[in-house]
């Protein structure tokens, strides 16, 4: 009887052991990260080479697959009203200019950034 108890605990630690052994290996395997490629990133839209006195709506289409991306907008852009300012993947939105109501033509521009690098100008100008 105290044979056949050895006999079970042996087989027990042995089956433990190698247990153990493929869960620490196992689980290395999973650790091994594979560090994420960027993505293209493409932006589109309607805006037109001269923008009417009057302003207007119009489209903008940012794909950054799987890149993040944010925008940036100078001083001189407050005329420009663009609601969302950062985000990933695709996203498409409207660009509002304002009418102009100087006594001048205007000009700004706002810059569409990715964390792949790239750097889309938007060159907004506006008739007096």
């Amino acid at each position: 009887m105290k044979n056949n108890i050895m006999q079970f605990i042996r087989h027990t630690s042995y089956f433990l052991m190698v247990l153990l052994f493929a869960t620490i290996f196992s689980s290395c395997e999973k650790d091994q990260h594979v560090k994420p490629q960027p993505g293209p990133f493409d932006v589109t839209h309607e805006i037109p080479a001269s923008i009417p006195a009057n302003g207007g709506s119009y489209t903008l289409t940012i794909d950054a697959t799987t890149n993040g991306w944010w925008i940036e907008a100078g001083a001189d852009a407050s005329w420009v009203s663009i609601n969302r300012k950062y985000g990933s993947a695709k996203v498409t939105q409207q660009v509002v200019v304002a009418s102009n109501t100087t006594s001048a033509a205007r000009e700004a521009t706002v810059l569409i950034k990715s964390t792949n690098g790239g750097t889309v100008n938007l060159v907004f100008k506006q008739q007096k």
